[in-house]
This record gives C-alpha cells, structure tokens and sequence, in this order.
C-alpha cells in the first residue's frame, strides 16, 4: 500500500525522487523525462539542482568523456527552457541529461550524478536557451512559408474563377 505525500513535501524531492529511481534502475529515463519537460516554470528545476547537488561529488568532474563524445552528446541533445519566474535548463542527450539553471548544474547519466561548475552551467543554460529559441524561429519561419504558400494558392485560384456576365 502506498502512503499520499506528506504535507509540505515538494515536487522537487518527488523528482529527486524519480532520478533515483532511474539511476537505481527501477523507472525509465523517459519517465523522469516526461516529468521533467511537464514542469510548466523553472522553480522545481533549482529545488531539484540543490537536491542534486547535495547527494553529489564535488565540482570536479572527473572520468569525463572525451571532447568529441561531448561534442556528439550535445550535438544528438534535445532541449527544453523556462523563463519565469526562474531560468533553468534541460538537455536531454542520448546517455545523459544536464540540469542548469545557470549558477549551477548536474550531469545525470544512469550511473550517478556529477555536479557542473558554475561557467559550465552558464553554458548550458545558453545552450538550452539558444536551442529551444532556434526551434521557434524556424516553427515562425516555416509558419510564415506556409502562410504565404496559402495565400499564393488562394490569389491563384481565385483568380482563375470567371466572373458571371
């Protein structure tokens, strides 16, 4: 039988929660995933990030992967960005995730959680930031080409319509 939360018990723990349920196997990344990407603001992200950072080695980063495993990593990531009321961060790489709100950051990957230094997490955040923005541009650019395409269809077909005499 499971017992309701307790009061005052945060979304971010429930997500710390869920990454360790990832890490120890027993849930699928997609689903910390899909948590993640539902949260609708940033607040929960630096709850996590502290929650984070609090069961993690220090800043150093060690066993890192090479530069060009982290080039492909970023170059394959999706990413997700919130605003307001605090800035924060998603990439979602083929083995890792990183969290950042931009003074800080984690590197989530199933085997454990590295912390990221603060000029890293910057980083990332404008990454994430410069991504997502990237995505609405050519969502506004292709809407703008379909919009003009409609137009032109339009203007063509009805002018080849003849008038009644």
């Amino acid at each position: 039988m499971t017992r309701p939360p307790e009061a005052g018990s945060s979304g971010a723990s429930s997500l710390a929660e869920a990454v360790a349920q990832w890490q120890a196997g027993a849930l699928a990344r997609e689903a910390v995933v899909g948590q993640l990407t539902a949260l609708g603001e940033g607040e929960p992200v630096h709850a996590l990030i502290a929650d984070l950072i609090g069961g993690a080695p220090g800043h150093e980063v060690t066993g890192a992967a090479d530069t060009d495993e982290w080039r492909a990593e970023l170059l394959a990531s999706r990413a997700k960005a919130w605003a307001h009321p605090a800035s924060a961060g998603l990439l979602v790489g083929p083995h890792v995730l990183i969290l950042t709100d931009g003074r800080r950051g984690v590197v989530l990957t199933a085997e454990g959680t590295r912390v990221l230094g603060g000029s890293v997490s910057a980083s990332m955040l404008l990454l994430c930031q410069t991504i997502v923005m990237a995505d609405y541009a050519v969502d506004a650019q292709e809407l703008g080409t379909l919009r003009q395409q409609r137009i032109e269809s339009t203007s063509t077909s009805l002018s080849e319509i003849e008038p009644l005499p």
